[in-house]
């Protein structure tokens, strides 16, 4: 038999088709820890003489295999007729995370069937291995073969089909261990066999003596009635009809009062009147119930018995166990160990039986091992496995043992007990003490090489290192100069590297090889000398003898080996050149059988040799042809691209790709099918396939209404088909979308595009009057008549980015309008109304340079002295709030500050020292007091922290101001926007404010 090791994937079971079901069913198991998702495979067909029919390759696609889990294939063979065997082959195994195995070159390793044929020997088997077992495992040359029958690499610790450990399955599923549990289950078996034979002999007896005992009871009744003859004549029908009666009513009166003795004495005397024997039968039955009652261990025998001897009546059977298991129960609280075990042991799977049997056995371990009888309590306590701590307590055992026969110098039983009692207490150590003094024994008794061995057990204990090596190596000097060479190769490798044994066992390899040289064994010679690569004659001979056994590979037909062997001489003689020679014949072969993918791979590595480079184009052709014909597109893509110019590879690797496509395209994966047709641009028919889908995608984008990508996609489609008139559609439709969002202009400049359709020059038109057009009347008559307000009320909302050239002399309108308007608002004394319109524009002109630095602007804001004492605030409303807290109205002239209590009653009473950014110097004009303040919030700041201003009235509200906290607020820069929702409405009134005055 083949397999291929590296399958992840392996054939389990599989049915041949008949008539009621054509097709071939195949079972297979994923071995992999991961998602099998798609399988191709060939079936091949043989018929008569293992003559080859056809070959057929499937893929099978939508599987979801999980790590462990069996899966169907369904074939249906191209034809039937004349098949008498098939193989299926694994080629590609796709899985779950995109990873793709294929079959490599590599030969199939053979290997032997370890069935065994349905009997006996495969029930025992089966008995002690599982259901799954088909025969003992075995190591073969290159496989070691599980009990399941897998085939596994001699490298795999676990069975890849069953998943057991290979030590495991080597230690309990071989013959010998088998035939060994067998035999002591059938032990087991025999002894409650012998039980109950001894339980029904002694029946049997107790039977015969009631029955010799009815014998003896008749001939005295003949006696007595020869003796009365005549009155038995007499009273002859009193007898007849009237005695017999008599005795069955006493014998029934005797069972009920429960004297079942007497009342079975008086029913067997009756000599089968009436229902005497089932009455017999309950006799039994009510005397054995009530014996199991009883906690008297004879009670419960004699119950058994009874139970036993009844066979079916009513639910005897059940009771005889119920009675032998409470008898075991009672044995076992007594302390009656083997009694409680005979018990349990006989009941088998009854109740908890078996668990009971191990407990009892567990306590009778126990209690010879407080008793120091540790030979029985070891051999039980092993027996029980792994039941509770029996291990550890076989360890103690062990270990005790082997302490005590330490201590007397048994040092004999004393390794092997310590090695047996694992790590209990210091028998690690002991073991090694014993070692080294049964090694010391060894050794004054010549047994040098077992002396050597213990010595390498005791590990580091003394100076066992040194002797272990010392004894080793002295033995197989003298094994080597004796000639016998294995065994000093033996002691010299387990003493590396002691001294020169390393270099001494490779001596020994070596000769050992030159005597195989010598009697013509060149295969052993090669093994040896493949062990001992660095030994300098040992590679000169390694090569000559492969040499040699490549020849004989070569005579016998075996070229395999011979490749094998060729291939790792290098440059020896002309070992290249045979190799060559070798390996084109194997590729010939292969070529000639059409077994492409083996003659593909030997082409290749046979390079430039004679025609290897055309034949390897040939084979790889040959492949990437089959895999078109298979419908094993992207392999044959692959194959044929990587074929370049050879012969029309390039035209079959482009049919190729057109095939995926219009399959790719059928499943509905239409984008990786676009994409292979763009590849073939010299296509016409790739061209026209792009188009349909195309077309296709676009009447889908359309009915999902996704128009834009409907358009883009007509519109990339040109003249073809209806696509220009459905262009329009989509874009009409899209525009009219767009004009009911209230997107006039993307809705204008769409109408205007299409031109002539339908009433899109009228939709066009009336979206440009909406968009602009209300706009530009107003804002250019008020913009020519110098009416600023009204031109910033109607371009408040208006965009005027990217303006249609009929209307780009709106764009900046809006900025110069405020512009204009805070100038004239400024220069006629209201620079607080100005600031708004200011605001609105801060990067037009200078308006951030000049306008907005002026000093009746950088003034607004809070300030406050270092001390935080004495603070002022100015406000964008004309008003402030000074020192001592009052809230008056201001104005800036220059550098003078003048404040009252109503606008028209400003009068100068400070001085602006310094004004800049963060800092101000402030005056008093009464008593020339200069007092230094910093910012510590700006206008903005102010606006959103402080309530509304008060009103101008005749006298200001009074306003109080928090005291500075400790930390002084940052800086805050003015953050303009262009047409702030806050700023007020512009109207040519303007109400009356403080002065600016020259600023």
């Amino acid at each position: 038999m083949k397999i291929d090791l590296t399958c992840p994937v392996e054939l389990w079971q599989y049915t041949t088709p008949a008539e009621s079901n054509p097709v071939c069913t195949f079972m297979l198991n994923n071995l992999s820890d991961k998602v099998v998702t798609s399988v191709q495979t060939t079936l091949v067909c043989y018929g008569a003489g293992e003559q080859l029919l056809f070959r057929q390759v499937e893929r099978v696609q939508g599987l979801s295999a999980g790590a462990g889990e069996r899966f169907s294939l369904t074939i249906a063979p191209s034809q039937w007729e004349a098949v008498t065997t098939v193989d299926l082959v694994i080629e590609k195994v796709w899985f779950d995370d995109a990873t793709i195995w294929r079959r490599g070159s590599a030969a199939l390793t053979e290997y032997e069937s370890n069935a065994l044929p349905a009997g006996r020997r495969l029930d025992q088997l089966r008995f002690v291995a599982g259901p799954d077992a088909v025969g003992y495992p075995e190591w073969q040359r290159r496989v070691w073969v599980c009990v399941c029958g897998r085939a596994n690499d001699l490298h795999n610790d676990r069975c890849c089909r069953c998943e057991r450990r290979r030590d495991t399955v080597f230690a309990t599923c071989s013959r010998e261990n088998v035939e060994q549990l067998i035999a002591v289950h059938e032990q087991k078996l025999h002894d409650a066999a012998r039980a109950a034979r001894e339980d029904a002999s002694r029946l049997t007896e107790e039977r015969e003596r009631e029955r010799l005992a009815q014998d003896k009871h008749r001939r005295t009744l003949r006696r007595l009635a020869i003796a009365a003859a005549c009155l038995v004549v007499l009273l002859a029908t009193g007898l007849l009809w009237g005695l017999p009666a008599l005795r069955y009513a006493q014998a029934s009166s005797l069972l009920g009062s429960g004297q079942y003795e007497q009342a079975r004495t008086a029913l067997k005397a009756l000599q089968g009147y009436g229902n005497t024997a089932t009455l017999l039968q309950e006799c039994d039955y009510r005397q054995a119930t009530d014996l199991a009652a009883s906690a008297a261990d004879a009670d419960l025998a004699r119950a058994v018995t009874l139970f036993e001897g009844l066979g079916d009546y009513q639910d005897s059977a059940a009771q005889a166990q119920a009675a032998r298991y409470r008898a075991g129960t009672l044995a076992l609280d007594a302390g009656r160990y083997d009694a409680a075990a005979a018990d349990f042991q006989s009941l088998g799977d009854y109740s908890d039986s078996r668990d009971q049997f191990r407990e009892a056995q567990y306590r009778q371990a126990d209690s010879m091992a407080q008793n120091e009888s540790y030979v029985a309590a070891r051999i039980l306590f092993a027996d029980l496995g792994d039941y509770r701590d029996a291990a550890a307590r076989k360890a103690e055992c062990s270990y005790a043992l082997g302490a005590a026969a330490l201590a007397s110098g048994d040092y004999e039983t004393a390794v092997q007990q310590l090695s047996d009692a694992g790590q209990a207490q210091d028998a690690p150590e002991l073991y090694k003490q014993a070692s080294y003094l049964l090694a010391e024994q060894c050794r004054l008794n010549g047994d040098f090489e077992r002396a050597g061995k213990l010595y390498q057990q005791a590990g580091d204990y003394s100076d066992a290192k040194i002797r272990a090596n010392g004894s080793l190596y002295e033995l197989a000097r003298e094994r080597m100069q004796a000639g016998d060479y294995a065994k000093a190769t033996e002691l010299f490798q387990s003493v590396v590297p002691y001294l020169d044994s390393e270099t001494q066992g490779w001596e020994c390899v070596y000769q050992q090889a030159l005597a195989a040289v010598n009697t013509g064994d060149d295969d052993t010679a090669v093994m040896l000398l493949a062990s001992i690569p660095k030994h300098e004659k040992g590679a000169a001979l390694l090569q000559e003898c492969r040499y040699r056994l490549a020849a004989k590979m070569v005579a016998t037909g075996d070229r395999k080996t011979a490749i094998s062997l060729y291939s790792q001489l290098g440059d020896y003689q002309d070992a290249s050149t045979k190799l060559s020679e070798l390996r084109y014949q194997a590729a010939e072969e292969a070529l000639a059988a059409g077994r492409y993918q083996d003659a593909a791979a030997l082409y290749e590595s046979l390079g430039k040799y004679q025609d290897s480079a055309d034949k390897w184009n040939q084979c790889r052709y040959a492949l990437a042809a089959a895999a078109l014909e298979q419908k094993n597109y992207r392999d044959a893509i692959e194959g044929f691209a990587a074929l370049g110019t050879y012969q029309d590879s390039a035209k079959q690797a482009d049919a190729a790709t057109f095939a995926l496509a219009l399959q790719l395209k059928t499943s509905g994966n239409t984008d990786a099918a676009v994409e292979l047709l763009k590849s073939l641009d010299d296509s016409t028919e790739a061209k026209q396939q792009l188009r349909e889908i195309t077309l296709s995608e676009a009447d889908r984008a359309q009915a999902a209404g996704d128009l834009a990508r409907a358009s883009e996609l007509y519109l990339a489609l040109g003249d073809y088909g209806d696509a220009p008139e459905k262009y329009n559609a989509c874009q009409y439709a899209l525009a009219m979308q767009k004009k009911d969002a209230g997107d006039m202009r993307a809705a204008m400049t769409l109408f205007a595009a299409l031109g002539d359709y339908q009433d899109a020059a009228a939709q066009a038109a009336a979206c440009e009057q909406e968009a602009y057009g209300r706009y530009a009347a107003p804002a250019r008559k008020a913009y020519a008549a110098a009416d600023w307000p009204t031109v910033i009320t109607t371009l408040e909302t208006f965009d005027d980015s990217n303006l249609p050239a009929a209307y780009r002399d709106l764009a900046g309108m809006y900025a110069e309008a405020c512009y204009q308007y805070a100038e004239a608002l400024f220069a006629a004394g209201k620079p607080y109304e100005a600031l708004p319109y200011y605001q609105r524009i801060p990067e037009y002109k200078d308006v951030a340079t000049k306008k907005l630095t002026r000093r009746a602007y950088l003034i607004l804001g809070v300030w406050e002295n270092a001390d935080g004492t004495l603070r002022a605030t100015f406000r964008d409303d004309g008003t402030c709030t000074l020192f001592d807290g009052q809230t008056m109205y201001f104005s800036v002239d220059g550098y003078a500050l003048n404040t009252g209590a109503t606008p028209e009653t400003l009068a100068l009473t400070h001085k602006l020292t310094t004004l800049t950014e963060d800092s101000l110097s402030l005056r008093v004009l009464a008593d020339s007091r200069v007092t230094q303040l910093h910012r510590i919030a700006d206008a903005q700041a102010l606006a959103t922290a402080t309530a509304t201003p008060a009103t101008a009235t005749a006298t200001p509200a009074t306003v109080t101001v928090a005291p500075a906290t400790a930390t002084p607020a940052p800086k805050a820069t003015v953050q303009p926007t262009v047409k702030p929702t806050a700023a007020p409405t512009p109207t040519t009134q303007q109400t009356a404010g403080p002065a600016a005055g020259n600023v």
